[in-house]
Protein backbone atom coordinates (compact mmCIF):
# COMPACT_ATOMS: atom_id res chain seq x y z
CA UNK A 1 0.00 0.00 0.00
CA UNK A 2 2.86 2.25 0.80
CA UNK A 3 4.27 1.92 -2.54
CA UNK A 4 0.68 2.90 -4.01
CA UNK A 5 -0.12 5.87 -1.78
CA UNK A 6 3.70 6.91 -2.20
CA UNK A 7 3.53 6.97 -6.56
CA UNK A 8 0.11 8.70 -6.27
CA UNK A 9 1.64 11.61 -3.64
CA UNK A 10 4.32 12.00 -6.32
CA UNK A 11 2.19 12.10 -9.04
CA UNK A 12 4.35 9.04 -10.94
CA UNK A 13 2.79 6.77 -13.40
CA UNK A 14 5.15 4.26 -13.52
CA UNK A 15 3.47 1.26 -11.78
CA UNK A 16 3.11 -1.56 -13.76
CA UNK A 17 1.23 -2.02 -16.75
CA UNK A 18 -0.15 -4.73 -18.64
CA UNK A 19 -1.98 -8.36 -17.45
CA UNK A 20 0.61 -9.78 -16.05
CA UNK A 21 2.30 -7.29 -13.73
CA UNK A 22 0.22 -7.88 -10.98
CA UNK A 23 -0.56 -5.33 -8.68
CA UNK A 24 -1.49 -2.30 -8.82
CA UNK A 25 -2.07 -0.66 -12.47
CA UNK A 26 -2.03 3.11 -13.19
CA UNK A 27 -5.40 3.77 -15.37
CA UNK A 28 -6.23 7.26 -17.04
CA UNK A 29 -9.37 8.81 -16.25
CA UNK A 30 -10.62 8.00 -20.21
CA UNK A 31 -9.39 4.14 -19.19
CA UNK A 32 -11.36 4.55 -15.81
CA UNK A 33 -14.07 5.91 -17.72
CA UNK A 34 -14.45 3.01 -19.80
CA UNK A 35 -14.39 0.44 -17.11
CA UNK A 36 -17.21 2.47 -15.00
CA UNK A 37 -19.30 3.16 -18.21
CA UNK A 38 -19.24 -0.90 -18.46
CA UNK A 39 -20.23 -1.49 -15.13
CA UNK A 40 -22.94 1.25 -15.40
CA UNK A 41 -24.02 -1.10 -18.81
CA UNK A 42 -24.91 -3.96 -16.40
CA UNK A 43 -27.80 -1.89 -14.36
CA UNK A 44 -25.69 0.34 -11.68
CA UNK A 45 -25.25 3.59 -10.47
CA UNK A 46 -21.80 4.98 -11.04
CA UNK A 47 -22.86 8.86 -10.68
CA UNK A 48 -21.58 8.74 -7.43
CA UNK A 49 -18.34 6.73 -7.98
CA UNK A 50 -17.33 9.34 -10.96
CA UNK A 51 -18.40 12.18 -8.14
CA UNK A 52 -16.08 10.53 -4.93
CA UNK A 53 -13.39 10.05 -7.98
CA UNK A 54 -14.00 14.25 -9.18
CA UNK A 55 -14.83 13.42 -12.32
CA UNK A 56 -15.84 16.76 -13.68
CA UNK A 57 -19.04 17.09 -15.19
CA UNK A 58 -19.47 15.81 -18.31
CA UNK A 59 -16.43 13.79 -18.74
CA UNK A 60 -18.51 10.47 -19.33
CA UNK A 61 -18.72 11.00 -23.27
CA UNK A 62 -18.43 8.63 -26.09
CA UNK A 63 -14.97 10.26 -27.04
CA UNK A 64 -13.87 9.63 -24.20
CA UNK A 65 -14.90 6.21 -23.85
CA UNK A 66 -13.11 5.81 -26.61
CA UNK A 67 -10.40 7.09 -26.01
CA UNK A 68 -9.48 5.04 -23.12
CA UNK A 69 -10.32 1.91 -24.85
CA UNK A 70 -7.85 2.81 -27.48
CA UNK A 71 -4.92 3.19 -24.73
CA UNK A 72 -6.71 -0.16 -23.29
CA UNK A 73 -6.50 -1.81 -26.20
CA UNK A 74 -2.92 -0.57 -26.94
CA UNK A 75 -1.23 -1.41 -23.35
CA UNK A 76 -3.33 -5.02 -23.81
CA UNK A 77 -5.15 -4.81 -21.27
CA UNK A 78 -8.18 -5.04 -23.66
CA UNK A 79 -9.03 -6.32 -27.06
CA UNK A 80 -10.81 -6.12 -29.79
CA UNK A 81 -12.73 -8.62 -31.81
CA UNK A 82 -15.01 -9.52 -33.91
CA UNK A 83 -17.58 -8.89 -31.07
CA UNK A 84 -16.46 -5.62 -30.03
CA UNK A 85 -14.03 -5.13 -26.77
CA UNK A 86 -12.80 -7.90 -24.43
CA UNK A 87 -11.79 -6.54 -21.35
CA UNK A 88 -8.43 -8.43 -20.47
CA UNK A 89 -8.55 -10.43 -16.67
CA UNK A 90 -7.49 -6.81 -14.54
CA UNK A 91 -10.58 -4.76 -16.53
CA UNK A 92 -12.91 -7.26 -16.19
CA UNK A 93 -11.97 -7.72 -12.24
CA UNK A 94 -12.35 -3.54 -11.90
CA UNK A 95 -16.04 -3.61 -13.60
CA UNK A 96 -17.14 -6.38 -11.81
CA UNK A 97 -16.41 -4.99 -8.44
CA UNK A 98 -18.00 -1.79 -8.93
CA UNK A 99 -20.99 -3.56 -10.70
CA UNK A 100 -21.56 -5.65 -7.46
CA UNK A 101 -20.55 -2.82 -5.11
CA UNK A 102 -22.72 -2.74 -1.98
CA UNK A 103 -20.04 -0.15 0.03
CA UNK A 104 -17.90 2.39 -0.49
CA UNK A 105 -15.17 4.22 1.68
CA UNK A 106 -12.39 6.36 1.54
CA UNK A 107 -9.64 7.10 3.40
CA UNK A 108 -7.54 10.17 3.46
CA UNK A 109 -4.29 11.25 5.36
CA UNK A 110 -0.56 12.81 4.90
CA UNK A 111 2.74 10.71 3.97
CA UNK A 112 5.69 12.28 4.39
CA UNK A 113 4.14 15.91 4.21
CA UNK A 114 2.13 15.08 1.06
CA UNK A 115 -1.58 14.29 1.24
CA UNK A 116 -2.69 10.60 0.22
CA UNK A 117 -6.40 9.40 -0.59
CA UNK A 118 -7.64 6.08 -0.80
CA UNK A 119 -10.91 4.87 -2.15
CA UNK A 120 -12.53 1.20 -1.57
CA UNK A 121 -15.10 0.23 -3.57
CA UNK A 122 -15.81 -3.08 -2.22
CA UNK A 123 -18.42 -5.43 -4.09
CA UNK A 124 -20.03 -9.29 -4.04
CA UNK A 125 -16.89 -10.39 -6.71
CA UNK A 126 -14.09 -8.47 -5.37
CA UNK A 127 -12.49 -5.50 -4.00
CA UNK A 128 -11.18 -2.29 -6.40
CA UNK A 129 -8.42 0.51 -4.33
CA UNK A 130 -8.28 4.01 -6.44
CA UNK A 131 -5.34 6.15 -5.47
CA UNK A 132 -5.96 9.38 -6.85
CA UNK A 133 -3.56 11.29 -8.47
CA UNK A 134 -3.12 14.32 -10.77
CA UNK A 135 -3.12 14.78 -14.93
CA UNK A 136 -5.79 12.58 -14.38
CA UNK A 137 -4.02 9.37 -13.37
CA UNK A 138 -5.23 6.54 -10.92
CA UNK A 139 -3.26 3.95 -9.70
CA UNK A 140 -6.18 1.49 -9.38
CA UNK A 141 -5.49 -2.43 -7.75
CA UNK A 142 -8.00 -5.35 -7.12
CA UNK A 143 -7.36 -6.46 -3.18
CA UNK A 144 -8.45 -9.27 -1.45
CA UNK A 145 -12.58 -8.89 -0.32
CA UNK A 146 -12.70 -12.30 1.30
CA UNK A 147 -10.80 -9.72 4.11
CA UNK A 148 -12.76 -7.31 6.52
CA UNK A 149 -13.02 -4.00 5.04
CA UNK A 150 -11.35 -2.47 8.23
CA UNK A 151 -8.03 -4.58 7.24
CA UNK A 152 -6.86 -2.19 4.41
CA UNK A 153 -8.42 0.80 6.37
CA UNK A 154 -6.39 0.38 9.07
CA UNK A 155 -2.86 -0.48 7.08
CA UNK A 156 -3.52 3.01 5.82
CA UNK A 157 -3.93 4.37 9.21
CA UNK A 158 -0.47 2.82 10.20
CA UNK A 159 1.00 4.25 6.52
CA UNK A 160 -0.21 7.72 7.54
CA UNK A 161 0.65 7.28 11.02
CA UNK A 162 3.81 5.25 11.07
CA UNK A 163 6.31 8.84 11.48
CA UNK A 164 7.43 10.57 14.33
CA UNK A 165 5.09 13.71 13.99
CA UNK A 166 1.40 14.16 14.25
CA UNK A 167 -1.19 12.48 11.83
CA UNK A 168 -4.14 12.98 10.94
CA UNK A 169 -6.50 10.63 9.50
CA UNK A 170 -10.35 11.17 8.17
CA UNK A 171 -12.29 8.00 7.28
CA UNK A 172 -15.77 8.13 5.74
CA UNK A 173 -17.97 5.04 4.36
CA UNK A 174 -21.54 4.44 3.11
CA UNK A 175 -23.18 1.08 2.84
CA UNK A 176 -25.94 1.10 -0.34
CA UNK A 177 -28.34 3.91 0.55
CA UNK A 178 -27.47 4.14 4.08
CA UNK A 179 -26.13 7.53 5.26
CA UNK A 180 -22.77 8.21 5.39
CA UNK A 181 -20.81 8.21 8.01
CA UNK A 182 -17.33 8.49 9.50
CA UNK A 183 -14.18 9.47 11.81
CA UNK A 184 -11.12 12.04 12.45
CA UNK A 185 -8.39 9.94 14.05
CA UNK A 186 -5.15 11.77 15.39
CA UNK A 187 -1.93 10.97 16.74
CA UNK A 188 -0.24 13.11 18.55
CA UNK A 189 3.76 14.12 18.50
CA UNK A 190 3.73 12.65 21.69
CA UNK A 191 1.72 9.34 20.39
CA UNK A 192 -1.58 10.17 22.37
CA UNK A 193 -4.43 8.63 19.82
CA UNK A 194 -7.83 11.09 19.59
CA UNK A 195 -10.84 10.06 17.80
CA UNK A 196 -14.09 11.96 16.93
CA UNK A 197 -17.50 10.90 14.98
CA UNK A 198 -17.17 14.43 13.62
CA UNK A 199 -14.91 14.54 9.96
CA UNK A 200 -13.88 18.21 10.67
CA UNK A 201 -11.28 17.24 13.29
CA UNK A 202 -10.51 15.02 16.15
CA UNK A 203 -11.41 15.85 19.81
CA UNK A 204 -7.98 16.83 21.39
CA UNK A 205 -9.92 16.56 25.05
CA UNK A 206 -10.35 12.84 25.17
CA UNK A 207 -6.86 10.78 24.41
CA UNK A 208 -7.17 7.32 23.63
CA UNK A 209 -4.86 4.03 23.16
CA UNK A 210 -4.83 3.05 19.80
CA UNK A 211 -6.74 -0.34 20.68
CA UNK A 212 -9.47 2.14 21.25
CA UNK A 213 -9.30 3.30 17.67
CA UNK A 214 -8.90 -0.03 16.35
CA UNK A 215 -12.30 -1.11 17.71
CA UNK A 216 -14.03 2.31 16.45
CA UNK A 217 -12.94 1.35 13.08
CA UNK A 218 -13.15 -1.93 13.27
CA UNK A 219 -17.48 -1.13 14.24
CA UNK A 220 -17.56 1.58 11.57
CA UNK A 221 -16.30 -0.71 9.60
CA UNK A 222 -17.93 -4.19 10.11
CA UNK A 223 -19.39 -6.70 7.71
CA UNK A 224 -19.84 -10.12 6.80
CA UNK A 225 -15.80 -11.25 5.55
CA UNK A 226 -15.98 -11.63 1.82
CA UNK A 227 -19.65 -9.74 1.82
Amino acid sequence: MREQATAMADHRADQPTGEQAGGPVTLTFAELEFVLRSAAERGVEVDDVRRRLNFQPGVSTGIVVASGVASLVARDLCRLDDSGVRPGEFVQGAIAALATRHTSTEAAGWLDERPVVVHLFSGVTGRLAVYPGSYGLFSVELIDATEPLSAPVIRFLDLCTSGDGAATVLIRTQAGAADESGVAVARSAAGAWFMSDSLERPDPGRPLARAAVVARLLSLLAQPVGV
